[in-house]
């Protein structure tokens, strides 16, 4: 992670998680994560959201800046067991709905 990632992160912690999770939820959703084929390996992101995922994994409540909006904190791909909470925002966002 280079310099302005370095800040980049640092800001999203500040102002992007508002609520956290147990570490033992944040553990099975990094884990989820690290296997996934959409981990950007390089920047430790998710290439679907955008999320850091360290920060994304502990977060219960987060801000996402692209949709100007607090959000409970899911999965985009519903991998985390998350698959409604994912749908409820695609629906919203006028997007495909994903099979359950």
């Amino acid at each position: 992670m280079n310099l302005f990632q370095k800040a980049l992160h640092l800001a999203a912690k500040k102002i992007i998680v508002k609520e956290q999770v147990t570490p033992e939820v944040s553990s099975e959703r990094y884990n989820v994560c690290m296997t996934c084929d959409k981990r950007d390996e390089s920047l430790e992101k998710c290439r679907v959201c955008g999320c850091f995922l360290d920060l994304k994994t502990s977060s219960a409540v987060n801000w996402n800046a692209m949709k100007g909006r607090n959000e409970i904190t899911h999965c985009p791909l519903g991998k985390w067991g998350d698959v409604d909470t994912a749908n409820m925002y695609r629906q919203m966002d006028g997007a495909a709905t994903l099979n359950t």
